[in-house]
């Protein structure tokens, strides 16, 4: 079952437990979270810490290859959404039409593909969520997600009850004032440690409104034609 799948423009924790939090919105608060030792990651292992309490391994930090179920999803993303805009920005950039080193360059970038990016994200989940599963006699992640709630609530298991019997809001709305325990380590391991620059918008208020009336972001090009509409038009007026 993917719960959330958000496109961002950085790796910062607070944008990750953002995402994190939109997931337990919709289908509540897990037992265990499985991550890699990423910095973007400490902000859900702090939550889930404070929210089940330390020492029952309410997050669990190791690679991702000892979890096959997400590298395989993982794998099936790239293939069915992710990959054409992978070969989009090789393109651009042995073309020479992107610079990564300018920041010009990646804000038209972020502005032009982001929401393309999470339109593509948004329809891979829906499908990923109803897809049937043939060791699972043909239902689907939706399914069996619903059939083990209703299965399992009412026999102690907080996280299940917490949805199906619906704990007070504010008991999970708090989250922004939950800590991390020092007895449990949460700290990121040095080399897995990557880090995204930020890219400020390069315009002011009022060139910014006339780059919206001019380019038109939805166009059916794929986008390449956008952003280099984006790029010129930026360079114009700087």
């Amino acid at each position: 079952m993917c719960v959330f799948l958000q496109a961002a423009t950085n790796n910062k924790a607070t944008t990750m437990k953002k995402a994190f939090m939109t997931g337990t919105q919709c289908y509540g608060v897990p037992s265990r979270v499985r991550s890699d030792h990423g910095l973007e990651n400490t902000g859900v292992g702090a939550f889930m810490i404070a929210h089940h309490g330390p020492r029952r391994s309410s997050f669990i930090t190791g690679r991702s290859i000892h979890n096959q179920r997400i590298e395989r999803m993982w794998r099936d993303l790239f293939a069915s959404a992710t990959s054409v805009f992978h070969s989009l920005f090789t393109y651009l950039e042995e073309s020479e039409q992107l610079d990564l080193a300018n920041p010009v360059h990646m804000w038209c970038l972020h502005h032009v593909f982001l929401p393309r990016v999470q339109r593509a994200l948004d329809i891979f989940r829906e499908g990923w969520n109803l897809h049937r599963l043939s060791g699972e006699r043909g239902r689907t992640p939706t399914q069996l997600y619903i059939e083990g709630m209703m299965c399992q609530a009412g026999q102690c298991h907080r996280g299940i009850d917490n949805m199906v019997f619906r704990v007070p809001e504010e008991a999970i709305q708090d989250h922004d004032e939950y800590g991390i325990d020092d007895e449990v380590e949460v700290a990121p391991r040095e080399d897995m440690i990557i880090n995204v620059s930020n890219v400020d918008c390069p315009l002011n208020e009022q060139d910014f409104t006339r780059l919206e009336q001019t380019v038109n972001i939805e166009s059916d090009h794929q986008g390449v034609d956008c952003f280099l509409a984006c790029v010129e038009f930026c360079n114009s007026v700087l």
